[in-house]
């Protein structure tokens, strides 16, 4: 850290006349005499105190001078105060920046939350004391009040600004904070995935639920899609058993989602009812039909493979394909002759190469 953060850390927590006349930094007499007239002129009214300390923050040529009316404008309350510590976010030196950060954390999100957007552009600061001080104060500044900075924040063509507001919106227990998480489920950059990701698992389990369930019924966001499948995977959510399933035997959903879905369920089969699964082979719904099929070959027990093989001599030739592939997932050798015996009788080529491959497949 340079001399002048740590000269800026002193003067704030610490009684600042002490920093006055420090060897390393000694304020011009013309500030000294500011700072004793200031602290005891108790005659003056706030709106003198935010003119005069916007004023040396805008002129003062020196950044001591500019860094104390920052740290000040940050103690009184004042919405005045933030139009001047905005100008101040783009001081040259970097340590008033810094300080203007701070300070408009300290104001609060009812004083100001139109200050985001600017504090923002400090996440990407050359700077590693100003990066800094600017994430602290936009946790600070986050509330119900300042959340639409933070929702916009998360179409930031920069990753990095985008990380940050994903940071904070999964800690605002608000519907539209969390409606950014699925945003950022979404989001082309590993690392903002990563940390909506961690943002889901911060969430109670009926927010997970209901946030997830949603992102799962969205059939153009494939990057979102598979971030939600593997979160329903890693959080055990059974309750999304019925979703995940749909996706199984959904049309428009590609193939590297139905594969994370396989994995997901499969993990969670145990909560898969079998005897009302094989009912469902009855239905005359194919979608309810050809899910239970699906997730007949996921569970790939004794009663599983039964059901699915009795299916084979099904009339319907999309039927004894979708059974075939089932067969091959539930992995029990048990079904080999039975689709031998289908070799032998199936006329449709395609069928036919399916069998051959899940053979092949299924042969120990």
């Amino acid at each position: 850290m340079g001399e002048e953060a740590k000269y800026f850390q002193s003067a704030i927590p610490g009684p600042w006349l002490n920093c006055i006349w420090s060897k390393h930094w000694r304020m011009p007499l013309v500030w000294i005499l500011f700072i004793l007239v200031f602290s005891s002129a108790t005659t003056w009214a706030n709106e003198d105190k935010v003119a005069f300390l916007s004023s040396k923050l805008a002129e003062a040529s020196s950044f001591k001078v500019r860094l104390k009316a920052a740290v000040l404008l940050g103690r009184l309350h004042d919405r005045r105060a933030v139009n001047p510590l905005e100008h101040a976010l783009k001081d040259d030196n970097y340590v008033v920046r810094g300080a203007a950060a701070r300070a408009l954390g300290n104001l609060g999100p009812s004083v100001a939350a139109d200050a985001v957007e600017d504090i923002f552009s400090l996440v990407l600061d050359e700077n590693q004391f100003v990066q800094k001080e600017a994430k602290s104060a936009l946790k600070r500044l986050a509330s119900a009040q300042s959340l639409d900075y933070y929702t916009s924040a998360m179409h930031s063509p920069n990753a990095t600004i985008r990380v940050e507001a994903i940071k904070i919106l999964g800690t605002l227990d608000l519907p539209d904070a969390r409606a950014s998480i699925l945003t950022g489920l979404g989001d082309e950059d590993e690392e903002v995935r990563a940390e909506s990701v961690v943002a889901v698992h911060s969430l109670q389990r009926d927010k997970q639920v209901a946030l997830l369930k949603t992102s799962l019924g969205r059939n153009d966001k494939v990057r979102q899609q598979i971030s939600a499948v593997e979160l329903c995977q890693d959080l055990g959510l059974y309750e999304l058993l019925d979703p995940l399933a749909d996706l199984l035997v959904s049309d428009d959903v590609v193939p590297t989602v139905k594969t994370k879905v396989s994995q997901a369920l499969r993990s969670m089969k145990d909560r898969l009812d079998v005897k009302e699964l094989v009912q469902q082979l009855e239905s005359e719904d194919a979608t309810k039909r050809n899910r239970a099929i699906e997730l007949l070959g996921i569970i790939g027990s004794t009663a599983a493979v039964d059901a699915l093989m009795d299916l084979l001599r099904n009339p319907d030739p999309y039927v004894r394909q979708r059974v075939i592939l089932s067969l091959g997932d539930a992995g029990d050798a048990r079904a080999v002759p039975s689709l031998k015996y289908l070799l032998k009788t199936e006329d449709n080529a395609r069928i036919r190469k399916s069998i051959e491959r899940v053979i092949r497949k299924l042969k120990p």
